[in-house]
């Protein structure tokens, strides 16, 4: 089975129908949950330096993810125009929160214990990144990246601590959306899920 995996994921067929197709599939013609209330209160807190966790329960990659979270991108400047970075099938992306929100039923912002100076250095690391392109292949390194990995990666100093568990069984160390959320030294401070983040 392993040997399988390793095969496919080495296939033009699978980088075509991971990058032109799978992204783009969609189980409902609705809109995705999140409503601009929570935007609202999810933007004043959001600062430069945090971690987003989202999922969008209707795409195909909810199904395919396994977990909570099916996305992790990380936040860079709350300028209105490069907000948050992140890895999707079009490589290194620059986003707004609101485009994050646009595409979920869920968004959780997550806030390290870095000092504010590791923290500048992290968001700089970050965007030095931005020649990356997409990783298909979920291998640990900077050239290519992941959604999880960009945020891993930015972390130079590794101070958060992560699991990094095998993906799949393929022998591989793999950082998940939901590794991130079970990180000890990171903190919840927005969830959309959450009574707070709504109008009482």
């Amino acid at each position: 089975m392993k040997f399988i995996l390793n095969y496919l994921m080495k296939t033009k067929s699978y980088k075509y129908l991971l990058i032109k197709v799978i992204p783009y599939i969609r189980f409902s013609m609705y809109y995705t949950k999140l409503k601009g209330h929570q935007y609202h209160v999810a933007y004043n807190v959001l600062e430069a330096g945090d971690i987003l966790l989202s999922v969008d329960d209707k795409k195909l990659t909810s199904f395919i993810i396994k977990g909570v979270f099916t996305h992790a991108s990380f936040c860079v400047s709350k300028d209105g125009i490069f907000e948050i970075a992140e890895m999707t099938h079009t490589n290194y992306t620059k986003s707004c929160l609101f485009d994050i929100f646009k595409e979920a039923d869920r968004v959780v912002i997550m806030r390290s214990d870095w000092d504010v100076e590791y923290k500048r250095r992290v968001i700089d690391r970050c965007r030095t990144l931005e020649r990356a392109t997409y990783d298909i292949r979920f291998d640990l390194g900077v050239e290519q990246l992941y959604c999880s990995e960009l945020v891993y990666q930015s972390d130079f100093m590794k101070h958060l601590k992560l699991d990094l568990s095998d993906l799949a069984g393929l022998g591989r160390q793999y950082i998940s959306p939901d590794g991130i959320y079970d990180c000890e030294n990171l903190k919840v401070v927005y969830d959309s899920n959450d009574t707070l983040a709504v109008p009482i």
